[in-house]
């Protein structure tokens, strides 16, 4: 199928969804009126084991500024990627790789996300690149991005044990021994911070550390199938991001 009839194909289908119109997705994306009264109701994928409080409060606070009613989809994150990917939602919460930059348009970044790792307590982990990582086995959940760095050590220098599930799954699987090293991201810079909201969040109180140097900087976007009508909302969205960002960066900086 060629790249034209497969976008058409998309089109036909989002029509065939509840929700707006293409070209009503046109006319609210060219609007010049910030916070409109007319609100859109726009589709969003979010991964279902994100932080539902956080996530929430963030996407009320974009949304109110765009002029949006936020249809809000809690899916498997492979299901997050799939679902922008096809024209069916913006997804939330995702970074940028170069093959992400082939499928997705991005917004500007909502905010950033450091990944960590977490090993079990009686272990030690000093780190400073990849190669400090050589030999261990890596819990990553499925569908995650972390470049093409990362990519290209795989199998080469860790090996990496590909996870379905929360946050709970992956601990379990670390604290069983199926992997050294559990990644997991954070927008909190501080490992200590991120170590009490693990222990709280995984029931494993004194068994887990996290590294004090995280692995890498992350910053996270919304994202829209690359020429979809979903796109043409990005440029509302930041500007919106522009409008709420001392708001944002309070919530960034709260504990929830």
């Amino acid at each position: 199928m060629s790249a034209g009839a497969d976008l058409l194909m998309w089109r036909r289908r989002l029509l065939a969804l509840p929700l707006p119109s293409i070209s009503g997705l046109a006319g609210f994306a060219a609007s010049n009126a910030v916070g409109s009264d007319a609100l859109l109701p726009v589709p969003v994928a979010v991964s279902e084991s994100s932080r539902r409080p956080f996530v929430a409060q963030m996407l009320a606070l974009i949304g109110q500024a765009a002029g949006i009613d936020w249809q809000v989809h809690r899916v498997p994150w492979a299901r997050v990627l799939l679902m922008a990917e096809r024209g069916h939602a913006l997804a939330f919460g995702v970074s940028r790789s170069a093959s992400r930059e082939q499928l997705f348009e991005f917004s500007n970044p909502v905010f950033d996300n450091h990944v960590w790792m977490v090993v079990r307590r009686d272990q030690s982990l000093n780190y400073r690149d990849l190669n400090d990582l050589q030999g261990r086995t890596l819990c990553v959940t499925r569908g995650i991005s972390y470049g093409s760095a990362f990519d290209a050590a795989k199998g080469v220098v860790f090996r990496v044990e590909l996870v379905d599930g929360d946050l709970g799954a992956r601990t379990r699987m670390l604290m069983a021994g199926r992997c050294d090293v559990m990644l997991t991201s954070h927008r909190h810079p501080q490992p200590w911070a991120v170590e009490q909201v693990l222990r709280r969040e995984s029931g494993h109180a004194a068994g887990i550390a996290v590294v004090p140097t995280p692995m890498q900087l992350d910053p996270v976007h919304f994202v829209a199938a690359r020429g979809h009508a979903l796109a043409q909302l990005l440029p509302r969205l930041n500007e919106a991001m522009r409008a709420q960002s001392k708001t944002m960066q309070a919530l960034i900086n709260s504990e929830l």
